[in-house]
């Protein structure tokens, strides 16, 4: 599946302004989803052309925006895909998230010390939502407070 993304300055969860980036500003990252639940609306994996400037979080939001087009997200505990895995007010991945990336080349990018971080053309990241040995699982936050911080970054 391959999802084309001009936008970065999300303003709630699945509405984006546009910029004014040039098309040709586009890089490709690939997304590994290990979560049943959200395979079976988009795949487990999705090849996505995104914003040169690009982010784990840009890519996850995007997979927000196709779950949100084919009927929201099927986890009733959660709204989003970010809002199950990520807290946007310590800006750091829950411990239950299993999310790393790696290059074409096979360095791997370490998402978890930012988030933010921009990711590198051809990127694939892999997201475990609820990794299996995980001891110290945290509580999502609430999704009003987290739309509110989400509007601020």
């Amino acid at each position: 599946m391959l999802a084309h993304l001009n936008r970065t300055n999300c303003l709630d969860l699945f509405t984006c302004e546009k910029t004014l980036e040039q098309d040709w500003m586009m890089k490709r990252i690939k997304l590994v989803i290990h979560e049943p639940s959200v395979n079976k609306i988009v795949g487990s994996e999705l090849n996505l052309e995104l914003s040169d400037e690009a982010n784990a979080i840009t890519v996850i939001n995007e997979v927000d925006r196709l779950i949100h087009q084919k009927g929201g997200f099927p986890l009733s505990d959660y709204k989003s895909l970010l809002h199950m895995i990520y807290n946007p007010i310590t800006n750091r991945f829950y411990n239950q998230v299993a999310v790393t990336a790696y290059l074409e080349n096979g360095d791997m990018v370490n998402l978890r010390t930012d988030p933010k971080q921009n990711l590198p053309a051809g990127a694939t990241v892999v997201l475990i939502p609820s990794g299996g040995c995980i001891s110290e699982w945290e509580t999502a936050i609430d999704f009003q407070e987290f739309k509110r911080a989400m509007k601020c970054i």
